[in-house]
């Protein structure tokens, strides 16, 4: 894996999370990994769809079923439940400037 994929610990986590969506998951996790992470590298690259690399998927296909998370609020419950929990009295940040 490179630096800008998912490990298999975050992909264990992501799936148990992506697992109690209904209609979310059809039982072929190789395609669904290759979605998050062709979802992933847009977001982290900021490239437009058409230029996603042939290894991620057919750039039309990626972005409907990436439409289609959005508009059912998919992501949102992804990224709630991925949220880290904070403590009962927040943070403390410190900067050594």
């Amino acid at each position: 894996m490179t630096r800008t994929s998912l490990d298999d610990a975050q992909w264990v986590a992501l799936m148990l999370v992506v697992q109690r969506i209904p209609l979310a998951w059809k039982h072929d996790e190789g395609a669904l990994r290759r979605f998050v992470e062709a979802a992933l590298w847009i977001g982290r690259t900021g490239a437009p769809w058409r230029d996603l690399p042939e290894a991620l998927g057919l750039w039309s296909s990626v972005y409907h079923r990436w439409r289609r998370w959005c508009l059912r609020g998919w992501w949102e419950l992804v990224f709630e439940a991925l949220r880290p929990s904070l403590p009962e009295d927040g943070l403390l940040l410190l900067d050594s400037t």
